[in-house]
């Protein structure tokens, strides 16, 4: 079916993001059609210049309101996906050890990726993914040592 009075909902960063969109929004229950842009138009040695190469989604205009509630909630879970840490856990702490003292310290998942002082020597430390640490070659220990330095 036709759109009676088509009405652009979405800029896509690509023809494939525009399909993904238009899928969704169909999925939806709302009626989009995806325009790609096939023109040569705007593209150079490294892709596409922004704003001149402009695939969209149409919907009709008595859909808008309904593909923007789609689309928002669309675009919240792509931002989730690109920063995972930054919308679930953001203020779960994490454990890193100091390379200086090898205390263990808990800071904030927020802190990932920082330098930041150690609680027990002072000294300066990485706050690396836990997940990316490799801890195997140590052994077990109690850290009566890090206790004693409170």
């Amino acid at each position: 079916m036709a759109l009676k009075h088509p009405v652009v909902v979405y800029n896509a960063l690509n023809n494939v993001e525009a399909q993904l969109v238009s899928n969704f929004l169909n999925d939806a229950g709302v009626e989009a059609f995806a325009l790609a842009d096939v023109s040569q138009v705007g593209v150079w040695m490294f892709g596409h210049i922004p704003e001149i190469h402009k695939p969209q989604v149409w919907v009709d205009r008595d859909s808008v309101e309904q593909a923007a509630e789609l689309l928002q909630d669309f675009e919240r879970r792509q931002a989730e996906r690109r920063h995972p840490s930054s919308t679930d856990g953001g203020n779960d702490p994490i454990e890193a050890v100091c390379e200086e003292c090898g205390c263990p310290s808990e800071f904030l998942r927020s802190q990932q990726g920082t330098v930041q002082d150690c609680p027990h020597c002072g000294k300066t430390m990485d706050v690396e993914d836990p997940t990316m640490t490799e801890t195997w070659w140590r052994e077990a220990e109690t850290h009566e040592q890090c206790d004693e330095r409170e």
